[in-house]
């Protein structure tokens, strides 16, 4: 899970939502605004059309949480609010497919 400093409040994330940048990247689309804390802000958006069940809509957010906690340790903190909205393909991919994603994700922050 990510440390409660990492994730965004529900208000942050209907600000990037609204104002934000897109880009997709993989099975992820990534929506993002700059900040000025210093370091990244988290959110995965999983609604109804992604998962009927909440069992997997949980499964897939704690996976994608997990994603970020240990790629956020390779990476260098840079100030950005993210909200990642999960395709319907993300519900069949596996852990390591996700893992890929938010790594990809964090190297197109860096460049």
């Amino acid at each position: 899970m990510l440390k409660k400093l990492h994730r965004l409040r529900k208000w942050e994330v209907e600000r990037v939502l609204k104002k934000g940048a897109e880009k997709k990247i993989g099975d992820l689309i990534v929506k993002y605004l700059e900040n000025k804390k210093g370091f990244y802000s988290w959110n995965a958006v999983l609604s109804l059309k992604f998962a009927k069940k909440a069992v997997q809509r949980n499964e897939k957010r704690r996976q994608i949480y997990e994603a970020i906690r240990l790629a956020m340790k390779e990476h260098e903190e840079k100030g950005y609010d993210i909200a990642l909205i999960p395709m319907k393909k993300v519900l069949n991919s596996s852990y390591t497919t996700i893992s890929k994603n938010i790594n990809d994700i964090l190297t197109s922050f860096d460049s």
